[in-house]
Protein backbone atom coordinates (compact mmCIF):
# COMPACT_ATOMS: atom_id res chain seq x y z
CA UNK A 1 0.00 0.00 0.00
CA UNK A 2 1.18 3.54 -0.75
CA UNK A 3 0.69 6.38 1.71
CA UNK A 4 1.68 10.00 0.89
CA UNK A 5 3.81 11.90 3.39
CA UNK A 6 1.65 14.95 2.75
CA UNK A 7 -1.48 15.98 0.88
CA UNK A 8 -1.62 19.15 -1.23
CA UNK A 9 -4.96 20.81 -2.06
CA UNK A 10 -4.87 23.32 -4.93
CA UNK A 11 -7.99 25.50 -5.02
CA UNK A 12 -9.29 27.63 -7.91
CA UNK A 13 -11.94 29.97 -6.49
CA UNK A 14 -14.09 32.06 -8.84
CA UNK A 15 -16.94 34.44 -8.14
CA UNK A 16 -15.46 35.48 -4.76
CA UNK A 17 -16.64 38.60 -2.97
CA UNK A 18 -14.16 41.31 -4.18
CA UNK A 19 -14.37 43.27 -0.92
CA UNK A 20 -13.43 40.19 1.12
CA UNK A 21 -10.47 39.10 -1.02
CA UNK A 22 -9.08 42.66 -1.06
CA UNK A 23 -9.20 43.00 2.74
CA UNK A 24 -5.79 41.94 4.08
CA UNK A 25 -6.80 41.59 7.76
CA UNK A 26 -9.84 39.52 6.77
CA UNK A 27 -7.91 37.29 4.36
CA UNK A 28 -5.28 36.77 7.05
CA UNK A 29 -7.95 35.85 9.59
CA UNK A 30 -9.59 33.42 7.17
CA UNK A 31 -6.36 31.52 6.44
CA UNK A 32 -5.37 31.32 10.09
CA UNK A 33 -8.84 30.09 11.03
CA UNK A 34 -8.70 27.56 8.15
CA UNK A 35 -5.46 26.20 9.59
CA UNK A 36 -7.15 25.84 12.96
CA UNK A 37 -10.13 24.14 11.31
CA UNK A 38 -7.66 21.63 9.83
CA UNK A 39 -6.28 20.99 13.35
CA UNK A 40 -2.88 22.27 12.20
CA UNK A 41 -0.37 24.08 14.45
CA UNK A 42 -0.03 27.74 13.47
CA UNK A 43 3.58 28.94 13.70
CA UNK A 44 3.74 32.17 11.69
CA UNK A 45 1.87 34.28 9.12
CA UNK A 46 3.08 36.72 6.44
CA UNK A 47 0.73 38.78 4.23
CA UNK A 48 1.12 41.63 1.75
CA UNK A 49 -1.39 44.14 0.30
CA UNK A 50 -0.77 45.03 -3.35
CA UNK A 51 -1.55 48.36 -5.01
CA UNK A 52 -4.12 49.05 -6.36
CA UNK A 53 -5.62 45.75 -5.17
CA UNK A 54 -4.90 42.14 -4.27
CA UNK A 55 -3.57 40.21 -1.32
CA UNK A 56 -0.89 37.53 -1.07
CA UNK A 57 0.02 35.58 2.03
CA UNK A 58 1.13 32.39 3.69
CA UNK A 59 0.41 30.76 7.04
CA UNK A 60 3.23 28.49 8.20
CA UNK A 61 2.01 25.53 10.23
CA UNK A 62 3.83 22.74 11.97
CA UNK A 63 2.47 20.41 9.27
CA UNK A 64 3.58 22.64 6.30
CA UNK A 65 1.58 25.70 5.08
CA UNK A 66 -1.54 27.41 3.70
CA UNK A 67 -1.14 30.15 1.07
CA UNK A 68 -3.33 32.45 -1.04
CA UNK A 69 -3.17 35.06 -3.79
CA UNK A 70 -6.19 37.15 -4.82
CA UNK A 71 -7.33 39.15 -7.86
CA UNK A 72 -10.31 41.21 -6.57
CA UNK A 73 -10.88 42.78 -10.00
CA UNK A 74 -11.76 39.30 -11.32
CA UNK A 75 -13.37 37.94 -8.15
CA UNK A 76 -10.71 35.22 -8.28
CA UNK A 77 -8.42 33.66 -5.69
CA UNK A 78 -6.03 30.73 -5.77
CA UNK A 79 -5.19 28.93 -2.54
CA UNK A 80 -2.95 26.05 -1.47
CA UNK A 81 -3.39 23.82 1.55
CA UNK A 82 -0.38 21.55 2.12
CA UNK A 83 -0.49 19.46 5.28
CA UNK A 84 0.75 16.17 6.69
CA UNK A 85 0.10 14.10 9.76
CA UNK A 86 -3.22 14.03 11.60
CA UNK A 87 -4.81 17.05 9.92
CA UNK A 88 -8.09 17.66 8.13
CA UNK A 89 -7.32 19.67 4.96
CA UNK A 90 -10.81 19.15 3.55
CA UNK A 91 -12.31 21.09 6.45
CA UNK A 92 -9.83 23.90 5.82
CA UNK A 93 -10.73 23.94 2.13
CA UNK A 94 -14.46 24.19 2.81
CA UNK A 95 -13.89 26.97 5.34
CA UNK A 96 -11.89 29.04 2.83
CA UNK A 97 -14.49 28.53 0.10
CA UNK A 98 -17.36 29.63 2.34
CA UNK A 99 -15.49 32.57 3.88
CA UNK A 100 -14.48 33.96 0.48
CA UNK A 101 -18.05 33.38 -0.80
CA UNK A 102 -16.74 31.59 -3.90
CA UNK A 103 -19.37 30.73 -6.49
CA UNK A 104 -17.33 28.19 -8.46
CA UNK A 105 -14.72 25.86 -6.98
CA UNK A 106 -12.13 23.61 -8.59
CA UNK A 107 -9.82 21.48 -6.48
CA UNK A 108 -6.79 19.32 -7.21
CA UNK A 109 -5.63 16.85 -4.57
CA UNK A 110 -2.00 15.80 -4.93
CA UNK A 111 -0.15 13.23 -2.81
CA UNK A 112 3.37 14.43 -1.97
CA UNK A 113 6.26 12.10 -1.18
CA UNK A 114 4.35 8.84 -1.51
CA UNK A 115 6.01 5.83 0.08
CA UNK A 116 5.02 2.20 0.77
CA UNK A 117 3.57 1.21 4.16
CA UNK A 118 2.76 -2.18 5.60
CA UNK A 119 -0.89 -3.00 6.27
CA UNK A 120 -0.56 -4.86 9.58
CA UNK A 121 -3.37 -5.87 11.94
CA UNK A 122 -4.18 -3.00 14.26
CA UNK A 123 -2.24 -0.48 12.16
CA UNK A 124 -3.79 2.93 11.43
CA UNK A 125 -5.51 3.07 8.03
CA UNK A 126 -4.32 5.52 5.37
CA UNK A 127 -5.56 9.09 5.59
CA UNK A 128 -9.11 9.47 4.22
CA UNK A 129 -7.84 12.54 2.36
CA UNK A 130 -5.14 10.74 0.41
CA UNK A 131 -5.58 10.97 -3.38
CA UNK A 132 -6.10 7.23 -3.72
CA UNK A 133 -9.26 7.48 -1.60
CA UNK A 134 -10.74 9.88 -4.18
CA UNK A 135 -9.93 7.50 -7.03
CA UNK A 136 -7.14 9.79 -8.24
CA UNK A 137 -3.80 8.65 -9.54
CA UNK A 138 -0.89 10.74 -10.82
CA UNK A 139 -1.11 12.79 -12.92
CA UNK A 140 -3.89 14.01 -10.63
CA UNK A 141 -7.04 15.48 -12.17
CA UNK A 142 -8.95 18.61 -11.28
CA UNK A 143 -12.09 18.10 -9.25
CA UNK A 144 -15.15 20.33 -9.40
CA UNK A 145 -16.86 20.91 -6.06
CA UNK A 146 -20.65 21.11 -6.41
CA UNK A 147 -22.29 22.37 -3.23
CA UNK A 148 -25.42 20.25 -3.40
CA UNK A 149 -27.00 21.90 -0.35
CA UNK A 150 -25.79 23.79 2.75
CA UNK A 151 -24.50 20.61 4.39
CA UNK A 152 -23.16 18.43 1.57
CA UNK A 153 -20.99 18.68 -1.52
CA UNK A 154 -20.12 16.45 -4.47
CA UNK A 155 -16.71 16.11 -6.11
CA UNK A 156 -16.62 15.52 -9.87
CA UNK A 157 -13.49 14.61 -11.79
CA UNK A 158 -12.97 17.17 -14.57
CA UNK A 159 -11.52 16.07 -17.90
CA UNK A 160 -11.44 19.62 -19.28
CA UNK A 161 -12.81 23.12 -18.71
CA UNK A 162 -14.51 24.08 -21.97
CA UNK A 163 -15.56 27.54 -20.84
CA UNK A 164 -15.32 29.71 -17.72
CA UNK A 165 -16.51 33.31 -17.47
CA UNK A 166 -18.40 35.70 -15.25
CA UNK A 167 -21.42 37.43 -16.73
CA UNK A 168 -23.15 40.46 -15.27
CA UNK A 169 -25.30 38.07 -13.22
CA UNK A 170 -23.43 34.86 -12.45
CA UNK A 171 -20.39 32.62 -12.84
CA UNK A 172 -20.74 30.38 -15.93
CA UNK A 173 -18.69 27.19 -16.37
CA UNK A 174 -18.94 24.46 -18.99
CA UNK A 175 -17.07 21.35 -17.88
CA UNK A 176 -16.33 18.02 -19.48
CA UNK A 177 -16.64 15.56 -16.59
CA UNK A 178 -15.83 11.89 -16.42
CA UNK A 179 -19.12 10.87 -14.80
CA UNK A 180 -21.73 13.00 -16.56
CA UNK A 181 -20.12 14.32 -19.74
CA UNK A 182 -20.56 18.03 -20.42
CA UNK A 183 -22.16 20.04 -17.63
CA UNK A 184 -23.55 23.55 -17.38
CA UNK A 185 -22.55 25.11 -14.06
CA UNK A 186 -24.02 28.40 -12.81
CA UNK A 187 -22.62 29.93 -9.61
CA UNK A 188 -21.02 26.63 -8.67
CA UNK A 189 -24.18 24.52 -9.05
CA UNK A 190 -24.84 21.95 -11.77
CA UNK A 191 -27.83 23.07 -13.85
CA UNK A 192 -27.85 20.24 -16.38
CA UNK A 193 -25.56 17.44 -17.49
CA UNK A 194 -25.18 15.58 -20.76
CA UNK A 195 -25.90 12.22 -19.13
CA UNK A 196 -29.32 13.05 -17.67
CA UNK A 197 -30.53 16.50 -18.79
CA UNK A 198 -33.23 14.76 -20.85
CA UNK A 199 -34.74 13.33 -17.64
CA UNK A 200 -34.95 16.76 -16.02
CA UNK A 201 -36.35 18.58 -19.04
CA UNK A 202 -38.84 15.91 -20.12
CA UNK A 203 -40.19 15.66 -16.56
CA UNK A 204 -40.39 19.46 -16.32
CA UNK A 205 -42.26 20.02 -19.58
CA UNK A 206 -44.42 17.11 -20.65
CA UNK A 207 -46.70 16.41 -17.66
CA UNK A 208 -48.12 19.95 -17.87
CA UNK A 209 -48.21 19.96 -21.68
CA UNK A 210 -50.07 16.64 -21.79
CA UNK A 211 -52.47 17.64 -19.01
CA UNK A 212 -53.59 20.80 -20.84
CA UNK A 213 -56.29 20.00 -23.44
CA UNK A 214 -54.85 22.28 -26.15
CA UNK A 215 -51.54 24.06 -25.34
CA UNK A 216 -50.87 26.68 -28.01
CA UNK A 217 -49.01 29.51 -26.27
CA UNK A 218 -46.27 28.72 -23.76
CA UNK A 219 -44.10 30.99 -21.60
CA UNK A 220 -40.71 29.74 -20.37
CA UNK A 221 -38.98 31.64 -17.57
CA UNK A 222 -35.23 30.94 -17.56
CA UNK A 223 -33.99 27.81 -19.31
CA UNK A 224 -31.06 29.57 -21.01
CA UNK A 225 -29.50 26.37 -22.37
CA UNK A 226 -32.57 25.89 -24.58
CA UNK A 227 -33.53 22.36 -23.54
CA UNK A 228 -36.85 23.38 -22.01
CA UNK A 229 -37.68 25.22 -25.24
CA UNK A 230 -36.68 22.09 -27.17
CA UNK A 231 -39.16 19.92 -25.28
CA UNK A 232 -41.99 22.46 -25.54
CA UNK A 233 -41.59 22.68 -29.31
CA UNK A 234 -41.88 18.91 -29.66
CA UNK A 235 -45.63 19.48 -29.28
CA UNK A 236 -47.24 20.20 -32.64
CA UNK A 237 -50.08 22.18 -31.04
CA UNK A 238 -47.67 24.92 -29.90
CA UNK A 239 -47.95 28.03 -32.04
CA UNK A 240 -45.81 30.36 -29.92
CA UNK A 241 -43.17 29.73 -27.26
CA UNK A 242 -41.77 32.77 -25.47
CA UNK A 243 -38.55 32.24 -23.52
CA UNK A 244 -37.51 34.98 -21.08
CA UNK A 245 -33.97 34.86 -19.66
CA UNK A 246 -32.02 37.64 -18.01
CA UNK A 247 -28.54 36.47 -19.03
CA UNK A 248 -27.72 36.45 -22.76
CA UNK A 249 -24.27 35.04 -22.02
CA UNK A 250 -25.75 31.74 -20.78
CA UNK A 251 -27.64 31.41 -24.07
CA UNK A 252 -24.57 32.25 -26.17
CA UNK A 253 -22.28 29.88 -24.26
CA UNK A 254 -24.85 27.06 -24.36
CA UNK A 255 -25.41 27.42 -28.10
CA UNK A 256 -21.66 27.20 -28.65
CA UNK A 257 -20.69 24.40 -26.29
CA UNK A 258 -24.00 22.55 -25.69
CA UNK A 259 -25.80 22.68 -29.07
CA UNK A 260 -27.56 19.35 -28.48
CA UNK A 261 -29.38 20.86 -25.50
CA UNK A 262 -31.41 23.19 -27.74
CA UNK A 263 -31.33 20.92 -30.82
CA UNK A 264 -32.26 23.77 -33.16
CA UNK A 265 -35.05 25.14 -30.93
CA UNK A 266 -33.67 28.69 -31.00
CA UNK A 267 -34.09 28.72 -34.79
CA UNK A 268 -37.66 27.42 -34.74
CA UNK A 269 -40.03 30.14 -36.12
CA UNK A 270 -42.40 29.49 -33.19
CA UNK A 271 -39.69 30.48 -30.67
CA UNK A 272 -39.40 34.01 -29.32
CA UNK A 273 -36.40 34.70 -27.07
CA UNK A 274 -36.53 37.79 -24.88
CA UNK A 275 -33.51 38.99 -22.88
CA UNK A 276 -35.00 40.61 -19.82
CA UNK A 277 -35.80 40.10 -16.18
CA UNK A 278 -38.49 37.44 -15.74
CA UNK A 279 -40.12 39.24 -12.83
CA UNK A 280 -40.40 42.49 -14.77
CA UNK A 281 -41.80 40.63 -17.77
CA UNK A 282 -44.49 38.98 -15.62
CA UNK A 283 -45.46 42.31 -14.10
CA UNK A 284 -45.60 44.25 -17.37
CA UNK A 285 -46.75 41.87 -20.11
CA UNK A 286 -50.32 41.83 -21.35
CA UNK A 287 -49.88 38.45 -23.04
CA UNK A 288 -51.69 35.42 -21.67
CA UNK A 289 -50.48 31.83 -21.95
CA UNK A 290 -51.89 28.33 -21.79
CA UNK A 291 -48.82 27.10 -19.89
CA UNK A 292 -46.04 28.81 -17.94
CA UNK A 293 -42.88 26.83 -17.21
CA UNK A 294 -40.66 28.40 -14.56
CA UNK A 295 -37.19 26.90 -15.06
CA UNK A 296 -35.37 29.51 -13.01
CA UNK A 297 -32.58 28.78 -10.55
CA UNK A 298 -33.50 28.35 -6.89
CA UNK A 299 -34.36 31.67 -5.17
CA UNK A 300 -31.34 31.74 -2.87
CA UNK A 301 -29.84 34.95 -1.39
CA UNK A 302 -27.58 36.82 -3.80
CA UNK A 303 -28.88 35.07 -6.95
CA UNK A 304 -30.92 36.64 -9.78
CA UNK A 305 -33.87 34.46 -8.69
CA UNK A 306 -33.87 35.64 -5.05
CA UNK A 307 -37.10 37.72 -5.32
CA UNK A 308 -39.10 34.85 -6.84
CA UNK A 309 -40.38 33.18 -3.70
CA UNK A 310 -43.25 35.54 -2.95
CA UNK A 311 -47.03 35.48 -3.20
CA UNK A 312 -46.90 38.54 -5.47
CA UNK A 313 -44.80 36.71 -8.07
CA UNK A 314 -47.10 33.68 -8.11
CA UNK A 315 -50.06 36.03 -8.42
CA UNK A 316 -48.34 37.61 -11.43
CA UNK A 317 -47.88 34.15 -12.96
CA UNK A 318 -51.53 33.36 -12.30
CA UNK A 319 -52.55 36.61 -13.99
CA UNK A 320 -50.49 35.71 -17.08
CA UNK A 321 -52.34 32.41 -17.54
CA UNK A 322 -55.45 32.01 -19.65
CA UNK A 323 -58.50 30.46 -17.95
CA UNK A 324 -57.67 26.82 -17.29
CA UNK A 325 -53.96 27.54 -17.69
CA UNK A 326 -51.22 25.52 -16.00
CA UNK A 327 -48.03 26.58 -14.22
CA UNK A 328 -45.13 24.20 -13.58
CA UNK A 329 -42.51 25.52 -11.20
CA UNK A 330 -38.96 24.20 -10.70
CA UNK A 331 -39.00 24.00 -6.91
CA UNK A 332 -35.69 22.51 -5.74
CA UNK A 333 -34.63 19.47 -3.76
CA UNK A 334 -37.11 16.90 -2.53
CA UNK A 335 -34.43 15.19 -0.47
CA UNK A 336 -33.72 15.49 3.23
CA UNK A 337 -33.52 19.30 3.08
CA UNK A 338 -37.00 19.94 1.71
CA UNK A 339 -37.46 23.42 3.19
CA UNK A 340 -37.35 25.40 -0.07
CA UNK A 341 -39.71 22.98 -1.82
CA UNK A 342 -42.14 23.07 1.11
CA UNK A 343 -42.10 26.89 1.26
CA UNK A 344 -42.76 27.07 -2.48
CA UNK A 345 -45.60 24.56 -2.22
CA UNK A 346 -47.28 26.46 0.60
CA UNK A 347 -46.84 29.81 -1.18
CA UNK A 348 -48.31 28.47 -4.45
CA UNK A 349 -51.24 27.03 -2.51
CA UNK A 350 -52.34 30.54 -1.54
CA UNK A 351 -52.77 31.41 -5.24
CA UNK A 352 -53.76 28.23 -7.12
CA UNK A 353 -56.66 25.87 -6.43
CA UNK A 354 -54.93 22.62 -7.41
CA UNK A 355 -51.29 21.64 -6.70
CA UNK A 356 -49.56 18.44 -7.82
CA UNK A 357 -45.98 18.03 -6.52
CA UNK A 358 -43.69 15.54 -8.21
CA UNK A 359 -40.29 14.10 -7.35
CA UNK A 360 -37.67 12.10 -9.25
CA UNK A 361 -33.95 11.32 -9.09
CA UNK A 362 -31.35 13.29 -11.05
CA UNK A 363 -27.98 11.57 -10.72
CA UNK A 364 -25.95 14.67 -11.60
CA UNK A 365 -27.74 16.64 -8.83
CA UNK A 366 -26.82 13.92 -6.29
CA UNK A 367 -30.31 14.07 -4.77
CA UNK A 368 -33.98 13.87 -5.75
CA UNK A 369 -35.50 16.94 -7.36
CA UNK A 370 -39.02 18.22 -7.77
CA UNK A 371 -41.48 20.39 -9.66
CA UNK A 372 -44.93 21.62 -8.69
CA UNK A 373 -47.75 21.66 -11.27
CA UNK A 374 -50.43 24.22 -10.43
CA UNK A 375 -53.80 25.13 -11.93
CA UNK A 376 -57.32 26.12 -10.93
CA UNK A 377 -58.86 23.54 -13.25
CA UNK A 378 -56.53 20.73 -14.33
CA UNK A 379 -54.71 18.09 -12.27
CA UNK A 380 -52.11 15.83 -13.98
CA UNK A 381 -52.92 13.05 -11.51
CA UNK A 382 -56.35 12.64 -13.12
CA UNK A 383 -54.83 11.21 -16.33
CA UNK A 384 -54.47 7.46 -16.82
CA UNK A 385 -51.35 6.03 -18.51
CA UNK A 386 -53.48 5.26 -21.57
CA UNK A 387 -54.70 8.86 -21.80
CA UNK A 388 -51.14 10.17 -21.53
CA UNK A 389 -49.94 7.84 -24.28
CA UNK A 390 -52.87 8.79 -26.52
CA UNK A 391 -52.19 12.51 -26.15
CA UNK A 392 -48.45 12.05 -26.72
CA UNK A 393 -49.11 10.09 -29.90
CA UNK A 394 -51.51 12.72 -31.23
CA UNK A 395 -49.52 15.84 -30.38
CA UNK A 396 -45.85 15.06 -29.94
CA UNK A 397 -42.74 13.66 -31.57
CA UNK A 398 -43.21 10.57 -29.43
CA UNK A 399 -40.17 8.71 -30.77
CA UNK A 400 -37.79 11.43 -29.51
CA UNK A 401 -38.81 11.08 -25.86
CA UNK A 402 -36.29 9.03 -23.90
CA UNK A 403 -37.75 9.23 -20.38
CA UNK A 404 -41.35 10.37 -20.26
CA UNK A 405 -44.35 8.13 -20.99
CA UNK A 406 -47.72 7.24 -19.48
CA UNK A 407 -46.35 5.05 -16.71
CA UNK A 408 -43.64 7.53 -15.69
CA UNK A 409 -46.31 10.25 -15.62
CA UNK A 410 -48.09 8.48 -12.78
CA UNK A 411 -44.86 7.58 -11.01
CA UNK A 412 -43.73 11.23 -10.90
CA UNK A 413 -46.76 12.13 -8.81
CA UNK A 414 -46.78 9.02 -6.61
CA UNK A 415 -45.10 10.20 -3.42
CA UNK A 416 -44.52 8.37 -0.12
CA UNK A 417 -46.13 9.20 3.18
CA UNK A 418 -42.90 10.59 4.61
CA UNK A 419 -42.78 13.16 1.80
CA UNK A 420 -46.24 14.54 2.62
CA UNK A 421 -45.42 14.56 6.32
CA UNK A 422 -42.19 16.48 5.66
CA UNK A 423 -44.07 18.89 3.39
CA UNK A 424 -46.52 19.70 6.20
CA UNK A 425 -43.83 19.78 8.89
CA UNK A 426 -41.55 22.16 6.99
Amino acid sequence: MVQPLGVHYLLELRGCDPTVINDLPEVRRILIEAAKQAKATVLDARFHQFSPQGVSGVVVVGESHLSIHTWPEYGYASADIYTCGHTDPLRAAFYIVEALQAKSVFCMIVGRGEHPIMDEPGSEPPSPFAPARWGLQPPTDWLFVDYVNPSTATLLRVKSVLHSSRSAYQQIDILETEAFGRCLILDGRIQSAEADEFIYHEALVHPAMVTHPDPREVLILGGGEGATLREVLRHRSVERAVMVDIDPQVIEVSRRYLPEWSDGAFDDPRAEVRIEDAIRYLQETRDRFDIIISDLTEPEPGTPSEPLLSREIFQAMHRCLKPGGILVNQSGSTGVLIGLFASTYQMMGTVFGKLAPCSFQIASFSEPWGFIVASDVHDPRDLTPEEVESRLSQRCEREKLRYYDGHIHQTLFTLPRCFWEALKRE
